[in-house]
């Protein structure tokens, strides 16, 4: 009998440890699949944070631009004669970064906007523009709020980007009536369909190249600024306006002071000989000067057309005339009339070479307003009027390189001239070789 219980014994003994093996196995499987499955749901939750830091990158673009400029002036030619001077270019040949940009734009969605913008240039760095944009449309009709620090919505060459205009620097009227080109505040366009575009713009008044009010307005008023751009397809138009105040700061009163005269006996012969009387005239006193706001003002018109009917490339013509009034205390307590205009032609030349020319003209104190009876007045504002004659060739090494060779021929204009040197102009001529590198 015990030997017949052996083999149902084993078999018994052998089926328990089949059943404790299987149940080992089958846990062992469950197991993995779990920790496979936890590991599959922590790289999809990773996966996902990546899509979001991904989806945020791609909403946020960098561009900017870098010119390496060297730059030779013919006032070079007299060297360093006048002596060493810190704040003087007595030796105008020069290499130097000119404009060194980097521009952080984020934009979330399509209703809003925000912009910062950094520039490296010669020796200092500072911030350009820093502003929010919030868009609204209506219909075909698009509203878009700016609020910050940004271009002067005037005209066209403030702002039309230095990355792109064919010369080393904008228009003599532009620099002197919009110094810097861009100011704080808020500005409304409103883009119509088709052929309308209109701007209307509250901002501080003194722009961010100020080195007296650096970030804040004495005046209790804000400037503002209108303009409206009209398309038609190859031609543009556009008219400008600028309405505000400037505060003129009060001056000491100043005592009146006699004339005198002094003896210094130089070779002590005991009597007055040429040369050893000095005398100074009287000075008359001056009564306090009182602080004053008085009016600024800016007209514009520009327009640009567009043709391609050379072989060669494309051909663009530019022009805009700028009108300013502005009080000058130290011309004689008068209201400065200011004009100045340019037109500008580019070309071109395939995909590899373009050629471009400028003429500009600024008058910073149109006098013809005033009599001849006043040659105290007459005597500051004349033969003030520049005229700059500038050529440019491009040569596009790719995509992003351009090298620049630009010549501008500056003269000193006859007096209610637009055109004619003056005899008493200084030769100061420029040469500019510029190498720009530029991402959009």
């Amino acid at each position: 009998m015990l030997r017949m219980a052996y083999p149902l014994i084993a078999v018994f003994v052998l089926a328990i440890s089949q059943v404790s093996w299987g149940d080992t196995t089958e846990d062992s499987l469950k197991a993995a699949q779990s920790e496979l499955r936890d590991q599959v749901d922590g790289i999809n939750e990773n996966m996902a944070v990546i899509s979001t830091d991904v989806a945020l990158l791609k909403r946020l673009k960098v561009s900017g631009y870098l010119q390496a400029r060297y730059e030779y002036n013919d006032t070079s030619k007299s060297g360093v004669a006048g002596g060493y001077d810190a704040t003087k270019n007595l030796n105008a040949n020069n290499y130097y970064i000119r404009r060194g940009r980097i521009k952080f734009t984020f934009e979330p969605n399509t209703s809003s906007k925000y912009v910062i913008y950094f520039d490296a240039s010669k020796n200092s760095i500072s911030m350009k523009e820093a502003y929010l944009e919030l868009n609204k449309n209506h219909r075909e009709h698009n509203f878009k709020l700016t609020a910050g620090q940004f271009n002067y919505p005037f005209g066209y060459e403030i702002e039309y980007s230095s990355s792109k205009r064919d010369f080393p620097e904008r228009s003599l009227a532009e620099n002197r009536l919009f110094r810097g080109e861009r100011d704080r505040g808020m500005n409304l366009t409103w883009t119509a369909p088709k052929y309308i575009q209109a701007n209307l713009g509250f901002v501080q008044g003194y722009g961010i190249e100020n080195s007296t009010f650096t970030w804040f307005d004495p005046t209790k008023q804000k400037d503002f600024i209108g303009r409206v751009k009209s398309s038609f397809g190859m031609f543009d138009v556009g008219v400008s306006g600028y309405w505000g105040e400037t505060y003129t700061p009060g001056s000491a009163p100043v005592a009146a002071v006699p004339a005198s005269t002094k003896w210094l006996d130089t070779n002590n012969n005991g009597a007055i000989d040429v040369g050893e009387v000095t005398t100074t005239p009287a000075v008359a006193a001056k009564a306090a000067g009182a602080a004053i706001n008085t009016d600024k003002i800016r007209y514009g018109i520009d327009a640009q057309a567009y043709f391609d009917i050379l072989s060669v490339g494309g051909t663009a013509v530019r022009g805009e005339f700028f009108y300013g009034e502005e009080y000058q205390r130290t011309a004689g307590e008068v209201v400065g009339v200011s004009k100045g205009w340019y037109l500008w032609l580019s070309q071109t030349l395939g995909t590899k070479f373009g050629a471009a020319m400028r003429y500009d003209f600024f008058d910073p104190n149109v006098h013809n307003d005033y009599t001849e009876s006043d040659p105290t007045k007459l005597a500051v504002l004349k033969n003030d009027a520049t005229g700059t004659m500038s050529l440019a060739m491009h040569y596009f090494w790719d995509a992003n390189v351009r090298i620049t060779a630009a010549y501008d021929m500056f003269r000193t204009l006859e007096d209610g001239s637009m055109f004619s040197k003056y005899d008493g102009d200084v030769d100061d001529n420029r040469f500019t070789l510029q190498f720009q590198f530029a991402i959009d």
